[in-house]
């Protein structure tokens, strides 16, 4: 098990899903959590709770990561509660809507990039004066397997978002080491979440699990335990890197 105490972690798109198995595996491992949400409140509070109740501590803070005065607000918000932000946890995203390449409309292009990209960029920039004033920090972006397979034909927009993911993910990486500030990628195959039964259908879900070696879905928490693994001082010798977890997908 690796400890994560004297740590303040923010996670963006913590209500649900692998966000909320990362803050709340996070909490456990001794972490002060940011957990953050868009639009849902009770399930964001429920979540800071859970960590609470078994000893942890937890705030729930409100941001559209889409907006860059929200983020900026989200961050200070975090900054004056815990004191620091030592990992920074670029959980939010979604595909928003299938569709084929020619079908994509304007909006959905742009709307997958706000969340996809923007978002990333908005949280790490400003987060990361303050890993540097600090002395350093970690960064995790999360990525999907579709960055490399393509978007399977009706989510080529969200494969290219995610293929930016890991552009950013690298350069940031190269960027701010000398200020020892570590950044990582992790890119989940299909994972047995909310996102998953929202955007595929039971036979997609299907022909995924006969295409990895595991021959099941992953779950949340096993992507939590990954991106724990990853800002914990075990990982301090690893950056630039993007982790598939996906079966052997």
């Amino acid at each position: 098990m690796h400890r994560l105490d004297g740590k303040v972690a923010l996670v963006t798109g913590a209500s649900s899903g692998i966000g909320k198995a990362i803050a709340l595996l996070m909490g456990e491992r001794g972490a002060k959590v940011a957990v953050n949400y868009h639009s849902n409140e009770q399930s964001a509070n429920e979540v800071a709770e859970s960590i609470r109740d078994k000893g942890g501590t937890a705030m729930v803070v409100q941001a559209d990561v889409t907006d860059r005065d929200a983020v900026r607000q989200m961050v200070d918000r975090v900054i004056r509660q815990f004191g620091q932000i030592d990992i920074l946890i670029n959980n939010a995203g979604s595909v928003l809507k299938r569709s084929t390449f020619l079908d994509c409309s304007d909006d959905l292009w742009q709307q997958t990039i706000d969340l996809n990209i923007n978002s990333l960029f908005y949280c790490c920039q400003e987060v990361i004066p303050f890993m540097v004033r600090q002395g350093g920090g970690k960064i995790i972006n999360m990525s999907s397997v579709a960055a490399r397979l393509g978007g399977g034909g009706d989510s080529i927009h969200y494969a290219m978002a995610k293929g930016a993911v890991n552009t950013m993910t690298v350069g940031l990486a190269k960027e701010f080491a000398p200020h020892n500030i570590l950044v990582n990628a992790v890119a989940p195959g299909v994972i047995d979440t909310p996102f998953q039964a929202k955007y595929s259908s039971p036979e997609r879900i299907e022909r995924a699990i006969k295409s990895n070696l595991i021959k099941r879905l992953g779950t949340a928490e096993e992507v939590a335990e990954l991106v724990c693994f990853l800002v914990s001082d075990a990982a301090n010798y690893i950056t630039g890197e993007i982790y598939t977890i996906s079966g052997g997908r």
